[in-house]
């Protein structure tokens, strides 16, 4: 039986075949070997579904010949020693996902993580972590769980779930993500999108973000009440009042 096993492993890892692969990254074993293989070869894409506090104690425990130390690297031993000067356990949580996302970002993996927060508490249950090399896939895959966060007043998703006790204690210009930094950001980058399609700036913009395609309506439009841009129709190239995905967005000198 073990021998099945590990000519199955080897098939699957060998095959070099494009993936799309479900696995929990704190369970020894396959799940381990197919994240040390996605990391060091791109064909696979990885989601990811694991509670941070398990992480953690796999991270610390780790032994120098294990395949998380050989995931991890050296953040392995980054971590640990973040852990021994820092007791907060939302900033210890926070350093180690950032470092969990590090790992397929350096290799050119486009990542997304979707926080799941006990119902009653604000505690994190469970992070559901994409990694993808495929914009398409990553851009599907964010859009789908865009209906399943809890949502910023001004509505930036924040890619999470019962996250509502946590929010109200934030103040709204504290956010990384805003309609109002987007409208800026936006307004900085005429060269790249002047006469392009709604649809094409955010498909290139909003890798990385949690910006969605009614956030990027939602920011042109106060461009176009400040005379910042102006809506074109792609077939006749006549102005229009509404923005829709294809319409192109005509910066004004």
């Amino acid at each position: 039986l073990e021998n099945s096993e590990e000519e199955g492993t080897e098939q699957i890892l060998g095959a070099g075949q494009p993936a799309f692969t479900f696995l929990h990254p704190v369970e020894e074993g396959l799940s381990q070997q197919v994240l040390l293989h996605a990391t060091q070869n791109s064909e696979s894409d990885l989601l990811m579904l694991f509670n941070p506090k398990a992480l953690g104690t796999a991270v610390k425990k780790a032994k120098v010949d294990s395949l998380l130390k050989e995931v991890f690297g050296e953040r392995l031993d980054q971590i640990r020693a973040f852990f021994k000067q820092n007791r907060n356990t939302d900033r210890r949580e926070a350093h180690l996902l950032d470092c969990f996302e590090e790992i397929f970002s350096t290799k050119g993996f486009y990542t997304l993580k979707f926080r799941i927060n006990h119902p009653d508490r604000k505690q994190t249950n469970q992070y559901l972590v994409l990694a993808s090399t495929s914009a398409q896939a990553y851009t599907r895959l964010k859009e789908l769980l865009e209906g399943y966060s809890d949502y910023q007043e001004d509505g930036v998703p924040l890619f999470g779930a019962n996250l509502q006790a946590q929010q109200m204690t934030l103040f709204h210009e504290h956010y990384k993500y805003s309609v109002a930094r987007l409208t800026q950001e936006l307004l900085a980058n005429v060269t790249s999108f002047n006469n392009r399609s709604l649809q094409y700036i955010y498909e290139q913009h909003s890798l990385g973000t949690h910006y969605t395609l009614a956030n990027y309506s939602a920011a042109y439009e106060r461009l176009m009440r400040q005379g910042m841009v102006r809506f074109i129709n792609p077939k006749t190239g006549q102005p229009i009042s509404k923005l829709t995905p294809t319409a192109l967005i005509r910066y004004k000198k």
